[in-house]
């Protein structure tokens, strides 16, 4: 059976051996193995497409592996926070939450209809015995606390302001997450599984958060992009991204975890494969400074093979004239330079063959093409780069040149009236609590969205990434819908392929059949191959790798064009260099 339960001897734990899960067109996981206590909080990470959410899915018993095995203790309670709310849009907050306190609910219910019983019938020992049972169950569960532990789940995850007669159907998107994590947290399993919990948090919301996780009594494990959060809660990282080259840069393969020799596994330059795990044993920044050390010692051995490479094909292809050339005088015989033609030809066929034999070696052996980062392109690279001497003039000259302009714009219940003005080359960051409207001022400026009052112009093209990205036709392939966006001309010139956003298995796939991450990458690619003068950013961290977060992070510090950003995610606003507006808050800049 993959799934099992035993009493531990050495206290409770959670036993993942050797799951894989493959589909009919690609790998998943690959011999994951790990083990887990109370007390333990799992960080896993990973490129999109490496299988973070089906290896929750498969340690709560939703999916089966196709191999593998998951062991935990009798009696071991567990909850998975999934990244949809599994109620209906008629259901209401109050039905989600009475959901959620289903055992305690029903205990209390049980505990007064026995008292009940018992003032009828006080000798009854039988009614006495269920009576202590119940009791004792709801001790257990803090039953009497229920109401207070729901006030304070409410609070900190900031919907205590909802009425519990409002439908699921009115909630906006970042509530929904909310509710959702809150019914979980009210069930307080053992073994709490959660799938970026903190997407559509507050900067109170996610504090709550943390310190909800560092107090669990169980075990957590949650896949998440959120940095911060990583940093504070996770114990230890469990980190899938494949990277194939370890084997050959570390030396080491006792630190990689179902990294196998099969040439069907998915190795190669393909970011989505999903082979193995490694278990880092440290907080998230300590695993990324380690990860990024390994990176540039990937960039730097594949650097050295393609010397190698144009030196072995250097030979074979030109050695005949470069090979034991000789100077000869001209009273030399001609049997005497016959005699050193002959053997120049000797030398050149076996040097050549032997360099034959080893690029042929290498190239069974080479390392997997590194990523290369991430970089926006565009009208940027359509000009030169100012020199040093011209740079301050240069920056005087962008800045002056307006790049977008609202003056009172509002929408009714979503947005107050909000004036701003962008220069070309400036940068302005949106903070703001859930439902302060900092995406509705996006979409406004943006154009996807009609302002109630004001107006916005609009000086120089611009790019938006909404928070949510909808295909107009979603039968098409990445492919195609990449083509389409940019034109024949340009597609060619910077293929999708080589931006490395998505695998290259995903790139003849449907939109509609991607994940939320993989059509972010997507509309993402499409700004990166032809940035415009104006970016707009709603969240742009959620659902992308942290490698590409990073990336991505970097790659707007060099955009030189006008940028509006919304984002809750702390890492990118702590080191933010630009003005900051915060919207819902009279506006202030």
């Amino acid at each position: 059976m993959p799934r099992s339960s035993s009493s531990a001897p050495n206290g409770a734990h959670l036993s993942v051996d050797g799951i894989s899960v493959v589909y009919p067109d690609r790998r998943v996981l690959t011999d994951i193995t790990f083990t887990a206590r109370d007390g333990d909080r799992l960080g896993l990470i990973g490129e999109n497409g490496t299988g973070k959410s089906t290896l929750l899915r498969v340690l709560s018993g939703k999916q089966q592996p196709t191999a593998g095995s998951v062991t935990l203790p009798d009696r071991f309670t567990m909850e998975l926070l999934d990244q949809q709310l599994p109620y209906p849009d008629s259901a209401t907050l109050a039905d989600v939450l009475d959901d959620a306190q289903r055992e305690q609910i029903r205990v209390l219910a049980s505990l007064e209809r026995l008292a009940m019983a018992i003032s009828e019938d006080p000798q009854n020992e039988t009614i006495a015995a269920q009576y202590g049972e119940a009791l004792e169950q709801a001790e257990r569960l803090s039953a009497w606390s229920m109401r207070n532990a729901r006030a304070e789940v409410l609070a900190g995850l900031s919907l205590s302001d909802l009425p519990e007669s409002r439908t699921v159907g009115e909630l906006s998107g970042g509530q929904r997450v909310r509710l959702a994590l809150g019914a979980v947290l009210l069930r307080a399993p053992r073994l709490l599984l959660l799938d970026e919990p903190s997407n559509h948090l507050d900067d109170a919301s996610a504090a709550y958060l943390e310190n909800t996780l560092r107090e669990w009594r169980g075990i957590v494990i949650f896949a998440s992009h959120d940095r911060s959060l990583l940093d504070a809660v996770a114990t230890t990282i469990l980190d899938l991204d494949p990277l194939p080259h370890l084997r050959t840069v570390l030396n080491d393969s006792s630190s990689v975890a179902g990294v196998g020799d099969d040439p069907d596994s998915g190795l190669g330059d393909d970011p989505g494969s999903g082979i193995g795990v490694r278990l880092w044993g440290m907080g998230y920044t300590a695993s990324r400074r380690a990860r990024a050390d390994e990176m540039r010692r990937w960039r730097a051995l594949y650097a050295a093979e393609l010397e190698r490479v144009a030196a072995l094909e250097h030979e074979i292809n030109v050695g005949s004239r470069e090979v034991n050339r000789k100077h000869e005088s001209k009273s030399e015989a001609k049997i005497t330079r016959k005699f050193y033609a002959d053997k120049d030809a000797r030398v050149t066929s076996r040097r050549a063959r032997n360099a034959r034999v080893r690029l042929a070696t290498l190239d069974r052996e080479r390392v997997a093409r590194p990523p290369e980062p991430l970089r926006f392109r565009g009208f940027h690279d359509e000009a030169a780069e100012p020199s040093a001497d011209d740079a301050e003039t240069a920056l005087m000259v962008h800045d002056a040149r307006p790049a977008l302009v609202a003056e009172q714009v509002s929408r009714v219940g979503r947005l107050d009236e909000t004036s701003l003005s962008l220069n070309s080359g400036e940068r302005l960051l949106l903070q703001g609590s859930n439902g302060s409207g900092k995406s509705t001022l996006l979409a406004l400026l943006a154009g996807t969205l009609s302002p109630s009052t004001g107006s916005v112009t609009r000086y120089a093209p611009l790019g938006y990434l909404p928070q949510e990205v909808r295909f107009s036709r979603p039968s098409r392939s990445a492919e195609e819908v990449y083509d389409a966006a940019l034109g024949e001309d340009l597609a060619d010139r910077v293929p999708l392929e080589d931006l490395g956003l998505l695998a290259r298995r995903d790139l003849r796939r449907p939109v509609g059949a991607l994940s939320v991450g993989q059509q972010r990458r997507l509309a993402l690619a499409v700004l990166v191959a032809d940035a415009p003068e104006v970016l707009l950013l709603d969240e742009p961290t959620n659902h992308l790798s942290l490698s590409l977060v990073e990336e991505l992070e970097e790659a707007l510090r060099q955009y030189r064009g006008a940028l509006v950003v919304a984002s809750h995610d702390r890492f990118l606003r702590s080191s933010w260099e630009g003005r900051v507006l915060q919207v819902g808050d009279q506006n202030r800049c």
